[in-house]
């Protein structure tokens, strides 16, 4: 329901609504009830929820056994929030802060480091090939 209009809740010309079926073990009980719908145009407009229940026992005939239907209940009050007017994005600094030239990856592993680690490496191969290239043409 909308509270300030004590009027059916309606998004795109249908009832919001839910349906449960459950089996009560305490007669404490509590159920949670979802509702999805785009409230995307209700900014600031109070919704309370009604309840019905009803003994199901027979599903052809369901008896109404008890149902909540307050529209000034605090409980059952939900406050769609306002939608900002306008859309702010943060501002940005005037001058951009460089810590490292590393991308932001979390790794600050120095490139320099690397290649010559690759160029270690390959020599080696290099150099692993030759020798096993001139042992296999002394054996010839």
């Amino acid at each position: 329901m909308v509270k300030s209009e004590n009027a059916e809740l309606l998004v795109n010309g249908k009832r919001v609504e839910n349906d449960l079926t459950f089996t009560a073990t305490d007669s404490q009980m509590e159920v949670q009830i979802e509702f999805i719908f785009n409230a995307s145009e209700l900014g600031g407009k109070e919704l309370v929820t009604f309840e019905e229940l009803y003994d199901t026992s027979n599903p052809d005939e369901p008896i109404k056994v008890a149902e909540h239907k307050d529209i000034k209940d605090e409980g059952q009050t939900v406050t769609i929030k306002e939608k900002p007017e306008s859309h702010t994005t943060p501002e940005e600094p005037s001058t951009p802060t460089k810590t490292s030239d590393s991308p932001k990856t979390g790794d600050n592993t120095p490139f320099v480091a690397l290649f010559a680690m690759m160029g270690i490496s390959a020599a080696g191969l290099i150099f692993a090939g030759y020798k096993r290239f001139r042992r296999v043409k002394k054996s010839k």
